[in-house]
């Protein structure tokens, strides 16, 4: 079984799509998909965009090439925003609204899911991190728990259900990737999508508290990737020593990683130009990943509980 795991990274968004139509090239149709922040959408739509897996790209890929500017995806609500945090009237606390974002959500035209897909959003008030999946809850729900996950804090108005004030999974998990190792349908192969370069690329900052606070989560996100891909290298260094007995109840798993190797945009740059140079960078980086596959051995093989 082929699982699919995707990273946050906004509006760099289009390398994954990138990346799912060279998949879909090599025959590869994953049945299993985990995905956080801008990864969380492809979740959805990989879900409910289509009939099956081109059908779906094909949605999110024309969906993101409709948008020309942020605001064709983000409400701007700065002056309500300043205004509520300084008289405390109102309940604005992000720089965008998401009421444009959600309603592409509720565009998506196929009623039930056509595979499994789980997102996760943080809960602010507890702290911890919630994982929501397609088959364990209605596509409402589903979609609510996706704008969540692509919630980032003070760029956008976060989402207050019940007790919960829910933001950007990415936040405690910018990767899933063990929570998708760990789902019961056990895969045996999995490709990770990372929109986020694993060392960070230099780039100007201009002097405004947006531009700053997104790149400081950038870096965090970057540190936190080379973290979690870190154990997967630690299991791949032990199959090749002949010590996989130090793991124990451990599966062998085929493991394919895509990291963008140049600037694609900054995080809330959604426009068309930048999600074709994702789209294109996405294609380039997958071609020389799965040059030989199947033929080939993965990147990396890792040992996973069975």
């Amino acid at each position: 079984m082929i699982g699919l795991c995707i990273s946050g990274g906004g509006a760099k968004i289009g390398f994954g799509v990138g990346v799912m139509e060279i998949l879909y090239e090599k025959e590869i149709r994953p049945e299993l998909v985990y995905g956080i922040s801008s990864g969380s959408l492809c979740t959805a739509s990989l879900c409910f965009g289509g009939t099956d897996f081109w059908s779906s790209i094909d949605y999110l890929k024309n969906m993101l090439l409709d948008i020309k500017k942020k605001e064709d995806v983000l409400d701007p609500q700065i002056f309500r925003a300043l205004v509520s945090q300084i008289t405390g009237i109102g309940k604005s606390d992000g720089l965008y609204g998401m009421k444009t974002m959600r309603k592409k959500l509720d565009e998506l035209p196929v009623k039930n899911p056509i595979m499994k897909g789980v997102v996760g959003y943080v809960d602010l008030m507890s702290g911890n991190i919630n994982y929501v999946s397609s088959d364990s809850v209605n596509k409402k729900e589903f979609l609510d728990a996706v704008q969540a996950s692509c919630t980032i804090p003070l760029a956008m108005q976060t989402q207050r259900t019940g007790d919960e004030v829910r933001v950007d999974g990415g936040i405690r998990d910018v990767l899933p990737l063990k929570h998708l190792i760990d789902d019961p349908s056990k895969v045996d192969e999995i490709h990770v999508v990372s929109l986020n370069p694993f060392t960070p690329l230099q780039e100007e900052i201009k002097k405004k508290i947006l531009p700053v606070t997104l790149r400081s989560i950038d870096l965090l996100v970057n540190e936190v990737l080379q973290s979690d891909l870190k154990i997967a290298k630690l299991y791949n260094e032990l199959i090749k020593e002949g010590r996989s007995g130090l793991i124990d109840d451990k599966r062998p798993i085929k493991f394919y990683e895509y990291v963008p190797t140049k600037f694609i945009c900054n995080t809330i740059d959604f426009n068309k130009e930048n999600i074709q140079k994702g789209i294109d960078h996405g294609h380039e980086i997958a071609k020389k990943v799965l040059k030989n596959y199947p033929l080939n051995t993965s990147t990396n093989q890792i040992l996973i509980r069975k």
